[in-house]
């Protein structure tokens, strides 16, 4: 066999290995990129689904603490509008006429008097405004109190008590704060979920 034809074999023996070589490789290639395209639509999905479970949870957050807030402002304005209605009841209660006021505090006294011979401690203004009438309003309680079958000697102190209307009884060391404040906070406390039924329905 001459050069020539051995080349030429070597040649030949070479373009076939060299196409089965590319055919491999061509065949490697459409694996590959079949393999990379189905990579790439998982990733895709996968970061599409995470995206949408983050802004789902985002939006989530937003809208509790949307709701939240817009609870806390709703309490605020119905805890405001209580205030209003117990301190205008306060401020009614005060406003009486005197002889309403004095069976007020007349009530009050024989309630929760319960020795009948406790001392009434009024608040400074109260003291004032009343002072011509005390000594009727202390006789009516103790009339009251005697009707209860106890002895009917409350007296009236000429010391006062930082209130703002109502009444303390006080025996010994013992003091009962029924000042309207404490009183009025006693009947929120006791009627606040009905008062807010009536007024938020």
């Amino acid at each position: 066999m001459s050069l020539e034809n051995i080349v030429e074999k070597i040649l030949s023996e070479a373009r076939d290995t060299v196409q089965v070589i590319d055919g491999k490789a061509e065949e490697d290639i459409e694996k590959l990129r079949a393999r990379l395209d189905t990579e790439e639509r998982k990733l895709t999905e996968d970061a599409k689904k995470r995206a949408e479970a983050e802004a789902e949870e985002i939006l989530s957050r937003r809208t509790s603490s949307a709701l939240l807030e817009g609870r806390k402002r709703v309490l605020g304005a119905k805890e405001s509008i209580l205030n209003e209605v117990f301190a205008e009841a306060k401020m009614k209660l005060l406003g009486l006429p005197d002889d309403e006021y004095l069976k007020l505090l007349t009530d009050l006294a024989v309630a929760y008097c319960a020795y009948g011979d406790e001392i009434v401690m009024l608040s400074p203004s109260d003291k004032k405004r009343l002072s011509k009438k005390l000594k009727g309003w202390v006789t009516s309680i103790n009339t009251a109190l005697k009707e209860k079958k106890l002895p009917g000697k409350v007296g009236v102190s000429d010391e006062t008590r930082d209130i703002e209307g109502g009444i303390v009884l006080s025996r010994g060391r013992t003091e009962i704060n029924l000042s309207l404040d404490v009183l009025l906070g006693e009947l929120r406390y006791e009627m606040e979920g009905r008062l807010t039924e009536i007024l938020f329905p």
